[in-house]
């Protein structure tokens, strides 16, 4: 996208999502805290921010947050009108969208659930899965990443943590991404796509309200188990709260890392020097994943709200006032990062914010890498001859989480 003056930013636009670092090279350097177009048509405009220390600033300071009910009783500032009751009710247990104390208490029970040990355990899993869409794959010329790799990979990940039928992915996917395009910051969408959330919120929560009762009956080691049986100080999650944390897990969790995979992928394929280094030196992998994060992240924008008044970077943002925040520019501040623009996996100082930050750093972080650093690995080395094909990519309409609706790449000799 070519921008010749300082334009009142929409992030939303195809050719911003398209290509969007351009867009953030040119904010960044004439007005990192930029007042552009809202997501909510009933805000006079939103601030974004594409600085990483002014991101860090925000996503740290407790005078920032997510319920904007708090300083806009009078308009609709949830994810999802109330009107759809469903989906609005349960969108507000997903912790995301919380803030202390009922963040921190969500958090602290989950936490107890998504232990290290369960993270560590389900690796063997993740190696299998990932082999498996490789043998189905078998010696054809061409795959699609995302249909064939990059999305079911996740979901069966998730389906196995949760104890539920890995074979129910498609249903799953088709659930989490109505559910997605409803709720992700972005213009205000259709009546249409709050209608389809509201189904597939409904066929969620008849799917899990079987499998959680089916756990009180017949507990199993598996996450909605763990879930149901999580303790804190004598608290404990309810069934409202435990199928909105499985919804939220195979929503924003399978996403999120379809889109790791698919674009890590795609950077190492334009950069193949780099590509070669991490197959001569796999030992690479867990720093790598860190950088491809930090070049081209699977999430490009948090959203937040004020509660106070806040200077930042010589503008005032007032209580109310909405604010974007840029990870993927933030990611690419060359006042932070040496070289931002260049991938570089043997990159030692690397703290991008691809993770969010704060109270709200991503709960899924570890498992995240885990199915990187596993998938990538075995994608490079048994696809010697993994290539792109040539065709232009049409990516995702969602600035938040950002990816490619399809990736054709050849397996074959060019």
């Amino acid at each position: 996208m070519t921008i010749s003056t300082l334009e009142r930013l929409n992030p939303f636009l195809p050719e911003v999502i398209a290509d969007p670092y351009p867009v953030y090279s040119h904010y960044r350097e004439t007005d990192p805290v930029h007042w552009g177009m809202a997501a909510k048509p009933q805000l006079s405009g939103a601030w974004y921010l594409f600085r990483h220390q002014d991101v860090l600033q925000v996503l740290e300071d407790r005078r920032f947050g997510r319920e904007g009910q708090k300083v806009h009783p009078d308009i609709e500032t949830s994810p999802v009108p109330k009107a759809y009751r469903g989906f609005s009710s349960m969108v507000s247990n997903w912790m995301v969208f919380r803030d202390p104390p009922n963040h921190t208490r969500l958090r602290l029970l989950v936490n107890k659930a998504f232990s290290p040990k369960t993270l560590e355990g389900i690796r063997p899993a993740i190696v299998e899965i990932a082999d498996s869409l490789l043998d189905r794959v078998g010696d054809r010329a061409e795959m699609d990443l995302i249909d064939d790799f990059a999305f079911p990979l996740p979901v069966m990940v998730i389906a196995t943590l949760l104890g539920v039928d890995p074979a129910d992915r498609l249903m799953f996917r088709e659930w989490a991404l109505a559910l997605q395009h409803a709720s992700a910051s972005r213009l205000t969408p259709s009546v249409e796509v709050y209608e389809q959330a509201e189904t597939a919120t409904q066929a969620f929560i008849e799917y899990f309200k079987d499998a959680i009762a089916k756990r009180r009956a017949q507990p199993r080691e598996d996450l909605i188990t763990a879930l149901a049986k999580a303790r804190y100080e004598g608290d404990k999650l309810n069934d409202e709260e435990i199928l909105a944390t499985c919804i939220h897990l195979l929503t924003a969790g399978h996403e999120t890392t379809i889109n790791l995979i698919a674009k890590g992928t795609l950077s190492l394929l334009r950069n193949p020097d780099q590509m070669q280094l991490l197959r001569s030196h796999p030992e690479l992998m867990p720093a790598a994943v860190e950088e491809l994060i930090r070049y081209d992240g699977p999430v490009q924008m948090l959203s937040r709200w004020a509660y106070e008044d806040v200077e930042i970077g010589g503008k005032l943002i007032r209580r109310g006032d909405s604010l974007g925040l840029m990870l993927g520019a933030a990611n690419r501040d060359p006042s932070r990062f040496d070289r931002a623009d260049e991938l570089d996996l043997q990159r030692q100082d690397n703290q991008h914010c691809g993770f969010g930050g704060g109270i709200h750093f991503c709960l899924g972080s570890e498992l995240a890498r885990a199915e990187a650093q596993i998938s990538l690995n075995i994608l490079i080395n048994r696809l010697p001859k993994l290539h792109l094909v040539d065709r232009a990519i049409k990516w995702a309409d969602n600035i938040v989480f950002h990816g490619p609706e399809h990736l054709p790449v050849g397996l074959s000799e060019t």
